[in-house]
This record gives structure tokens, sequence and C-alpha cells, in this order.
């Protein structure tokens, strides 16, 4: 069910144990290949698949598109907001919806740049709305596993522009992908307590600018992408975040085991 869609009587005759998903994305370049729109994009596509998946029981939010791209600002067209106000507008989405009666809330995150800003909004939504339920899931970490499986580029061919969201918009929407000019770029640091890709993380975390990284505003190999590939990512997070799903909806991430039984 897309919430932009329906009409406030509708919305307000929901059962409100109804899971809701709150998509959340970036408007920041991507590389020479990928238009800007790219994690907004894949924010909403998941989202929407996610629902199909879920027989249409999920209440969807429009997908927020302003997303925390200070680090991109060196790559024309990126639109960025601060870090107070993307903390506050994250927070008062999450607010309204609650307003609303809602207390199992989904937050959808497809952009690295978002993530330690919504861990602190999630601290700040539990302290305001302790009843709601407030889960938060970045869409490549809910599904490490099986991506990896599927991959075909190296060590590091997976960050921005990559194999994988090159992979996603070809089966989604291909006209959008200049192919042509899709090649291997950016670079990671040797350190071994640093993360290579999205798929393979570091102990330790540096805040860089991309322009660092990047010679042209990727970070990966998009050269092993396909619209075939793409439906399997799809389809092995899909399935990843539908289990995420019914594990918030029968109240299992609140069943806990304790230490020792």
């Amino acid at each position: 069910m897309m919430l932009a869609e329906m009409t406030w009587q509708e919305v307000k005759a929901l059962d409100p144990g109804t899971v809701v998903v709150a998509p959340f994305g970036a408007m920041e370049q991507h590389g020479a290949h990928l238009p800007l729109e790219t994690d907004a994009w894949i924010a909403t596509e998941l989202a929407r698949r996610l629902d199909e998946r879920c027989d249409k029981r999920l209440l969807v939010l429009p997908t927020q598109w302003l997303g925390l791209s200070t680090h991109h600002m060196g790559f024309s067209g990126t639109i960025t907001a601060s870090v107070e106000t993307y903390l506050a507008l994250a927070t008062e989405i999450i607010g309204s919806i609650v307003q609303a009666g809602f207390a199992k809330l989904l937050v959808l995150n497809s952009h690295g740049g978002n993530v330690s800003a919504l861990d602190i909004v999630l601290t700040k939504c539990r302290l305001q709305f302790p009843r709601a339920r407030i889960v938060l899931v970045t869409y490549w970490n809910a599904a490490v596993e099986q991506l990896g499986l599927i991959r075909q580029s190296g060590l590091g061919g997976m960050g921005h522009a990559c194999e994988l969201e090159t992979s996603l918009l070809l089966a989604s929407k291909p006209s959008v992908v200049r192919s042509d000019r899709a090649h291997p770029d950016g670079r990671w640091s040797s350190s071994k307590f640093l993360g290579k890709d999205m798929l393979s993380g570091g102990a330790a975390n540096v805040s860089r600018s991309f322009a660092e990284i990047s010679n042209e505003g990727g970070v990966g190999d998009p050269r092993t992408a396909s619209s075939e590939k793409g439906q399997r990512f799809f389809d092995a997070i899909v399935g990843q975040l539908a289990r995420l799903v019914n594990d918030l909806e029968t109240g299992k991430i609140d069943d806990f085991i304790s230490v020792g039984g």
C-alpha cells in the first residue's frame, strides 16, 4: 500500500499493527554512468517489491530523496542536507507516522552516508516515542551472504556506482544507465582496519570526501553488472527484508534468549 496514493480516511482505517516502511535514499552523483537519483530509486524499488512480496499488507511511505551527502559535494548536482537538518527531517518523518497511530516501522536505507545519522535518529525516536518499535536496515547489510554468492567482481568491486548498484538499475530502470561509460573507479585504504567495499566492512572508519577516493565519483567495478544479475540481487535482498518484516510483525524482534540459557 502506497501512502501517497491513499486518502487520510483509508490510512486511519488501517490496523495500527501494520508495518510501515520508510525508505531513505539520496540525490547525489554516481560516477560517469549512473544518475543522481540512483539511491532514491533503489530505495523506492526495494520498498515496492517488498510490499509485493508481503502481499501488499505494508504501508510504504514516499522515499525521502534528500540524504546526508556532504562527502559528495565535490561533484556537481549533488544535493545534501546538513547533519542537523537531516536528523530533524528523519525524526519528524518517523514522528508523523507514529502520531498517526502506527507503532511498527522499518526504516529502509539505501545510502551509506545516512547510516550514522539514522542510528542517532533511532535513539532520538526511542526517547520520544517509547511505544514504537523502529528497526533500521541498510539494504546490502541485510543480504551480505546472499549478495556475496552472486557477485563476480573482486574485493573492492562493490562500493558506489558499482557492480551491485549498476545491476539493480539495469534490472529496474535500464534507460538511465550509460553502460558505455561504465568502468572501474576509486580506491580503498590499504589499512587492514578500514573496509574494502560494501560487503567487507572494517573495524575502524575515517570520514573522507569522495574526491579523496575517486576520480569520477565511483568506487568499484561495474563492468560485470547485468540486468539478470540485478534481478538476482533484488530477489536476494527482498527475500531477507521480508524475513525482517516477519520478525517485526510477529514480535520476534523483541523475543530475547537468556545468555547461557
